[in-house]
């Protein structure tokens, strides 16, 4: 096997070797654990009032948070495929026990499946369970300050999530997910980072509203898929524009690999209707480790893995920024933008805006772009366009999913350097319609700093 095939391998095999089902959940008192779980937090009963983040914008859930406006307020979208903004209320408090929809209840709720520690949650409802690493085992938490440990099957569908008062009692079972509230949750575990700068409307910390998504890497932990957003299946277009940040600790930590030996960083995957197992495909924004580390983390690809029959090399014209043939007919990778730099361009511990549009999925005219606006810069700039024919490309019948996921290879040994310090990805505001992505700006994203 060559170096190229290797990496194409490595970037997209090991993500689901211990997993379990991936799917939203379907709530029935003796459902098994195929089905999903991450879920809801909260602060103290009733919420809190108090100003999370020094620029941020607070909102009320329900009412005029960023998703709310998307999904039928003032910025309606007719093509919305889905939206997050994490300002359901559940996820950062303690509120909501046995409610249902649109925010179902906090992390420790078993309603409808006594024993399931997490049935019930706001995560568990809306995107499934991620990997075993992200749940609770039997006997897990041993002894909760609310609900139940993990009693009805060997993996609860409950998300282990991390939370400054451990009031999810998740905090000493390696959680890989967060969600902050205040800056002072961004350097509570490691006092030498910093909460990110130039969030919305200029604002440090969270980058806007309440809560902002927090992928949590410890020291060595490849961490994974935490679950699914789904797609009309079938989706041909796609267009994304979401908030997007590093600690400053990114490069240092080891997340990339080091400079001798590179290492992919998974950032969200699409997943195809064609090959639903491991169609995965790094759209948009992802780290692949091919292009030069400047180009961090704009080195993603589209693959043909299962029958390595990419022909259509020809097809690939790169318009901006690089995109090339696999070898062994594994598909395309996207990479090097030639007018970025990242440690110019996008300095860890600033929030960035990420906008992509995939059109055309799968047929003979397909098309992808992905902009960039980062700190200082007055609007976005096109770092990747490139057209193809994607006929033998898994995703030749559209996209079923979007998996919320941040795989480190560089923690799963074959070679790799493993990571040295705890670190971590911020996201906020992820947009994604079946048309041309809105503006940085809509999402609340100004360039300055």
């Amino acid at each position: 096997m060559d170096l190229t095939q290797r990496r194409y391998q490595s970037a997209l095999g090991p993500t689901l070797h211990t997993n379990v089902s991936i799917g939203p959940a379907r709530r029935h008192h003796s459902t098994i654990l195929l089905l999903g779980a991450l879920v809801v937090l909260v602060v103290a009963c009733g919420g809190g009032t108090e100003r999370v983040s020094s620029g941020s914008a607070r909102c009320t859930p329900g009412t005029d948070c960023y998703c709310d406006r998307v999904k039928g307020g003032s910025l309606s979208d007719p093509q919305l495929l889905f939206c997050e903004d994490f300002e359901a209320p559940t996820l950062i408090s303690n509120t909501g026990f046995a409610d249902g929809t649109p925010y179902y209840g906090p992390w420790y709720d078993d309603t409808g499946d006594i024993g399931n520690r997490g049935a019930n949650s706001y995560w568990n409802n809306l995107y499934g369970n991620g990997v075993n690493s992200f749940l609770f085992s039997l006997g897990q938490p041993s002894s909760p300050a609310l609900g139940t440990a993990c009693t009805a099957y060997s993996l609860c569908v409950g998300m282990k999530v991390w939370d400054s008062a451990d009031r999810w009692d998740a905090n000493s079972y390696t959680p890989l997910t967060a969600f902050y509230t205040q800056d002072s949750h961004f350097t509570e575990e490691d006092a030498t980072l910093t909460a990110p700068t130039n969030g919305a409307y200029g604002g440090d910390g969270v980058f806007d509203g309440n809560a902002s998504l927090v992928q949590r890497i410890p020291v060595g932990e490849t961490h994974g898929i935490a679950g699914q957003a789904a797609l009309a299946s079938g989706t041909r277009n796609i267009g994304l524009t979401m908030a997007i940040a590093y600690p400053v600790n990114s490069l240092s930590s080891g997340i990339w690999g080091t400079s001798s030996v590179p290492a992919a960083w998974k950032h969200n995957e699409w997943g195809t209707v064609y090959n639903p197992d491991s169609g995965f495909d790094g759209l948009f924004i992802f780290y692949n480790q091919i292009g030069p580390r400047s180009g961090i983390p704009f080195s993603g690809f589209l693959g043909s893995f299962l029958d390595q029959n990419y022909t259509n090399c020809a097809s690939i014209v790169p318009l901006v920024g690089n995109a090339e043939c696999i070898g062994q007919g594994l598909g395309i990778y996207w990479n090097t933008p030639a007018n970025y730099n990242q440690p110019t361009d996008w300095p860890f511990g600033t929030w960035g805006c990420v906008r992509g549009y995939l059109e055309n999925a799968g047929l003979p005219n397909m098309r992808m772009r992905v902009w960039f606006q980062g700190p200082n810069m007055t609007g976005d700039r096109l770092l990747i366009d490139f057209t193809a024919n994607g006929t033998q490309l898994d995703n030749k019948d559209g996209y079923s999913d979007m998996k919320w996921n941040a795989y480190a290879n560089t923690n799963q040994g074959e070679g790799y350097v493993a990571t040295t310090a705890l670190t971590f990805r911020y996201e906020d505001n992820v947009h994604a319609r079946a048309g041309m992505p809105v503006s940085c700006a809509q999402i609340g994203f100004t360039g300055g700093t």
